[in-house]
């Protein structure tokens, strides 16, 4: 609506805008009645199907944002925007791959690694640390694989940002213009015409509103809902009922002494030549020879590397790498870096990305770290590997008494001591802790649960365990007239408000052509005349 009107009033220094101030009727529809598969496509974008799995892992990150703002109570009214915007995240992400795919943008798994490692909130104590990673990753809703699959695809497009940006030019004549125009201001008037003005000549009967309804039967159907009873319990409250002594923690320190010593890290530069079959692959290993024999010769493996390295995210460093531990590199172009001199360059080495010459450029010894250093961190792992093992222990007591117990949760919540806890109107698609875990949604939504209330498996989630079954379910019926009246009222008077105000803004501006004033219009129709000045672009 607002670039009808943008397209209509352009040219009008004293413009007509008109407010659309309405009530919106969300309507949500769908079949429900079939249980979807993780493999069902649920989008193609250009020929590339994206799974319900792929949605719900999206889904997942987009409600984990807005619990961050909202904490566990989302406003229902908000669930649409969550879908949406999963929706619209997974359609573009998926448009940009295949552009910068098709544009040949490449990003090496080294060069993402690096980005990875070298991420502060992804380091603990001195350095990378892999289990952080992945607890970050699993606290964000995000697998590690569509992680740095996602980075790797907003390097690519950072390449064709920073390619755009710097084979643009622009003449001096056309950059003149460009500052006047920014520079330039605007002074008018205006009328607001609120489309609430004209709800009062809105005349609706009962058949109007009756055949709405009926004509839109489909959108006015409920969810499948079903009601839940669980039993949680959490590794944070474990934790903190561990008992333990200083003299533990010193001999856990002990046995796993080899883990408390600091890797070897070497930082090195490469240069990557790629190949793609058997005849290139000859003249990629020719390519590479003559670039070492030429920093024999004394020119620089930096220009070198800027000049002719396939590996985009270093080549534009002179293919620095940084600093790296054993293991993060492939394998054949690890062994080669950790047997490397300080300022030692490689011979060609051959790995699935291509041919690379490796310069070993810097080293940094391993070291013991002493008690005292890492006693604190130490202290939390021991006690959270107490836990896990004691969570790990209360999960198959769980699952073995959910078992026995078939269909029912007290005899289980007595035999452990906890409190049993209950959600109401859990919908596949909705906002609830549990549909954080969508394997359990779907058997929580399947034949034995709703139509037996069986107990489900335990399963473990955020750091927590839970076991839950089904005690309420209601299939999608459509809703009635008497439900649904009021809000086809306010949409049928909304859309009649918009149109009327319309018809009144057409004819205002045609008594402006005609050489009215926006004052005397202002009194005729009792709007308030408003004024800008200094509007700039």
């Amino acid at each position: 609506m607002l670039q009808t009107i943008r397209e209509k009033f352009t040219g009008w220094i004293a413009a007509l805008i008109i407010g659309a101030i309405s009530v919106a009727l969300v309507i949500s529809f769908g079949n429900m009645n079939q249980t979807p598969l993780e493999e069902d496509v649920v989008i193609t974008v250009n020929d590339k199907e994206i799974t319900l799995i792929d949605y719900r892992e999206e889904y997942t990150s987009q409600l984990l944002q807005f619990q961050e703002v909202f904490g566990n109570e989302i406003p229902e009214s908000l669930e649409f925007t969550i879908q949406e915007s999963a929706t619209e995240n997974l359609i573009m992400k998926t448009l940009l791959n295949d552009y910068v795919d098709a544009q040949g943008y490449r990003v090496s798994p080294e060069f993402v690694a690096e980005l990875i490692t070298t991420n502060p909130n992804f380091q603990l104590g001195e350095g990378f640390n892999r289990e952080n990673y992945q607890a970050i990753l699993t606290s964000q809703g995000v697998s590690q694989s569509q992680y740095e699959t996602d980075l790797r695809i907003q390097l690519q497009i950072n390449q064709l940002r920073r390619g755009l940006i710097e084979s643009s030019f622009i003449t001096p004549s056309e950059f003149r213009k460009f500052v006047e125009l920014q520079m330039e201001e605007r002074g008018g008037q205006y009328l607001l015409i609120p489309s609430s003005n004209f709800s009062d000549q809105v005349i609706l009967d009962n058949e109007e509103v009756s055949t709405f309804y009926t004509e839109n039967t489909n959108s006015f159907m409920t969810e499948e809902e079903i009601d839940v009873e669980y039993l949680s319990i959490d590794i944070e409250d474990i934790v903190q009922d561990m008992e333990f002594s200083k003299s533990d923690v010193e001999q856990y320190y002990k046995e796993n002494i080899d883990r408390f010593r600091s890797n070897e890290e070497r930082k090195s530069s490469h240069i990557l030549i790629s190949f793609d079959d058997e005849v290139i692959e000859d003249a990629a290993l020719e390519q590479i020879k003559n670039i070492k024999e030429r920093i024999k010769a004394g020119e620089s493996f930096e220009a070198l590397a800027q000049e002719f390295s396939d590996d985009g995210g270093s080549a534009a460093n002179g293919g620095d790498l940084g600093w790296a531990e054993p293991g993060l590199f492939v394998p054949e172009f690890d062994q080669v870096l950790f047997a490397l001199e300080t300022g030692e360059i490689s011979d060609p080495v051959k790995t699935q990305f291509g041919y690379h010459i490796i310069r070993m450029d810097d080293l940094k010894e391993g070291r013991k770290k002493e008690f005292a250093e890492i006693e604190e961190e130490l202290t939390n792992e021991y006690s959270k590997l107490l836990a896990e093992d004691r969570l790990y222990d209360l999960a198959e007591q769980l699952d073995d008494l959910a078992l026995q117990a078939f269909n029912e949760l007290d005899s289980v919540a007595d035999a452990l001591a906890l409190d049993l806890s209950q959600i109401s109107a859990i919908t596949r698609n909705g906002s609830s802790f549990l549909n954080q875990q969508p394997e359990l949604i779907d058997i929580l939504f399947s034949p034995s649960s709703v139509e037996q209330f069986e107990n489900t498996p335990v399963y473990e989630f955020n750091n927590s365990i839970i076991v839950a079954r089904v005690i309420g379910h209601r299939l999608p019926v459509i809703k009635s007239l008497s439900d649904v009246e009021d809000e086809i009222r306010s949409l049928l008077i909304a859309q009649d408000s918009i149109e009327i105000a319309n018809e009144a803004a057409t004819k205002m501006l045609g008594e402006l052509a005609s050489g009215k004033a926006m004052s005397e219009l202002s009194d005729l129709y009792q709007l308030e005349l408003k004024e800008f000045d200094e509007l700039k672009r």
